[in-house]
This record gives C-alpha cells, sequence and structure tokens, in this order.
C-alpha cells in the first residue's frame, strides 16, 4: 500500500470519527436544551422557532426513551430528570464510540506503516544504488527511491567540511577518587575542576565542548589554540589542587588531541558527531601517559611551536605519537 492510499484510508477513519463525535455533542447539547426548557416558561419562547423545531425533533425520541424506562414525557405539572440523564447516557456513548476508531487509526498506521529500506554502501562510502534492498510495489516506485537516495548523496557531497581540532581530556580514576569523601566535598571540587578548563577552553576560543560527568570533548578552529588549552589545562592542575582541590587525591588527567575535516554545521551537537578524526582524538586521549597530551606526527609536524613535545615509543590508531609533558624541559624538538 502506498503512501498516499494509507493517508486516504486514515483520512477517512478520522473523518468518520469526527462526524460521530459531533452527532453526539449535538444530541448531548439537545437533551440538555429540552430539560433546560421545563424551568422556562413564556409563550413567546415557547414560539419561537427553533424551540418548536427541538421539541418536533426531540419529543419523539423523549417519548421513545420514556416509554422504553416506564416513564412518561412530557409531564407538564413536574420536571423529569430524563433528558438530564439522556445528555450524560450520550455522552458516555459517544466515549465508548471513539475506542474503536481510535484502535482502527492504530491499526492502519502499525499495519501500513513505510517501510524501512536495508541500503549497501560500497566500498568508496557511496550508496550502492544496484544493492538497495525494497520492498516497493512497483518498478517506478523502486526508481523514485533509488532517485532519493541519489539526491541525499548529493546532498551529503555538497556539506561543507571544517578543519577541526578535538582535544579529549578526561580525570583519571574519578571512581576511586570519590570512595570516602563528602557528597559535598565531591560536587564542589568537581565543579571547579569544571569550571577550570571552562575557562581555560574560553580564553583560547573553543568552538563546541561536550561533557561526560568527569571528561571533555573540545572542538577548536585552530589546531595551536586548541594545544595551547591542553597545555594550560595540565600546567594550571598542580595550583588547582594545592587550593581548589577539597578532595584527599589530587586530580590527574590524561589528554588527546587529533585533528581532521568534519562535515559539522552551527548548530551541531559535537556528542553527535561519529567521525574517526573524534574517536582518534579519544584513543590518544586514552592510552596518554598521566598528566600528559598525546598527539599524532601529523598534527606534530604542523604546530606552529612544537617546543617541548617528544616521540613516544607508541602508536595510537596507526599514528606515531608525540607527547608533551608540563614538567619537561622546553627544548624545541627537529620536525621529521
Amino acid at each position: 500500500m502506498s503512501t498516499t492510499q494509507r493517508n486516504f484510508i486514515l483520512f477517512i477513519i478520522n473523518l468518520v470519527r469526527f462526524i460521530v463525535g459531533l452527532f453526539m455533542v449535538a444530541l448531548t447539547l439537545a437533551f440538555l436544551a429540552i430539560f433546560a426548557l421545563q424551568y422556562i416558561h413564556g409563550s413567546k419562547l415557547a414560539e419561537a422557532i427553533p424551540v418548536m423545531k427541538l421539541h418536533r425533533i426531540m419529543n419523539p425520541a423523549m417519548g421513545l426513551l420514556a416509554r422504553w424506562l416506564g416513564q412518561r414525557w412530557p409531564t407538564p405539572n413536574s420536571v423529569s430528570y430524563l433528558p438530564l440523564g439522556a445528555a450524560v447516557a450520550s455522552m458516555i456513548l459517544k466515549s465508548i464510540l471513539d475506542l474503536p476508531f481510535a484502535k482502527l487509526d492504530q491499526v492502519v498506521r502499525i499495519a501500513f506503516r513505510p517501510r524501512r529500506l536495508h541500503v549497501s554502501f560500497g566500498k568508496d562510502g557511496k550508496i550502492d544504488a544496484g544493492a538497495l534492498a525494497l520492498t516497493a510495489e512497483s518498478e517506478r516506485a523502486r526508481e523514485e527511491l533509488i532517485r532519493r537516495y541519489r539526491q541525499i548523496e548529493q546532498a551529503l557531497k555538497s556539506a561543507q567540511q571544517k578543519r577541526c581540532t578535538l582535544l579529549s581530556i578526561d580525570v583519571v580514576g574519578s571512581t576511586q577518587m570519590k570512595i570516602g569523601e563528602r557528597p559535598t566535598a565531591i560536587a564542589a571540587t568537581f565543579q571547579a575542576y569544571e569550571e577550570m578548563v571552562r575557562e581555560m577552553f574560553d580564553a583560547y576560543g573553543v568552538w563546541k565542548q561536550t561533557w561526560t560527568p568527569d571528561g571533555v570533548m573540545a572542538c577548536f578552529l585552530d589546531r595551536d589554540l586548541a594545544v595551547s588549552a591542553a597545555k594550560q589545562v595540565l600546567i594550571f592542575l598542580k595550583k588547582f589542587n594545592e587550593h581548589d582541590n577539597h578532595l584527599r587525591t589530587p586530580f590527574r588527567v590524561r589528554a588527546g588531541l587529533n585533528e581532521g575535516e568534519l562535515v559539522i554545521f552551527e548548530d551541531s551537537s559535537l556528542e553527535k558527531v561519529a567521525d574517526r578524526v573524534v574517536d582518534v582524538a579519544g584513543h590518544m586521549q586514552k592510552h596518554a601517559n598521566i598528566d600528559a597530551l598525546w598527539l599524532s606526527a601529523d598534527v606534530f609536524q604542523e604546530l606552529a611551536d612544537p617546543t617541548g613535545f617528544r616521540p613516544v615509543d607508541a602508536e595510537v590508531d596507526g599514528y606515531k605519537v608525540y607527547e608533551w609533558l608540563p614538567q619537561e624541559p622546553t627544548t624545541p624538538v627537529p620536525v621529521a
């Protein structure tokens, strides 16, 4: 079933549902009007055309209902509560009638929901139109779906990429640090640490950042500013531990950095960006030595100031690694 046919069936169901509901509301109002007119006396009102039409339509129904319940209608010398009971009953009936329409709407939406498309990608990352596993109702529908995928592919190709530097910093052994400490001391210390890191990032022009309870991934649009921000965090840790750390264990961190092209926009959330560039930055951080910054040899060779970095006998995701430590002597490392 096509989307157009599905929507047409849903339209019919909801149209009938609306008409039935509208009729039941009108019937309820008519019963209430008949009940209220028992309290209003006056020749002008009784001779009004709308009132006369209302009595002409409703009195036979009220008489039939009264006989069925063993009562009388009309009751000239007393007030009958039969119309009021009929109004309540009609509203209850409306609710009961509404249930099957709602159920039918749900059944149609589930049974005839649009089928998912399973797409195969070639080794070059392009959509393999010939390998689309479609459950189309016709060849024409299949061709339309392939055409749409080609449009999506072209749109993704034309998306502007940005050269981004990703910096990942994580607190080492954060879980063990909190054992036996007062909750207020934990909250105050980790909040102070986050504020310190955020201030460093802001000072060096961070573009985007996303935080976990004890770690952060930040995106900078300038490589050297990202490196400087990482250095300042590592340098400032000593002062932070002396003055702002209320825990028995000093803060120690690992930092990793990577750079590459990302399809990312002003309104993109960094945590939703899935790319190897981001992964490598996180892996650099996980493998780094404590209180050290690790980055690849490729990024190192592009630094404006490589002072303080040294090669490390390690490899992360196929990249040779350079390390910066705050206590290392500032001797320049020749670029290979």
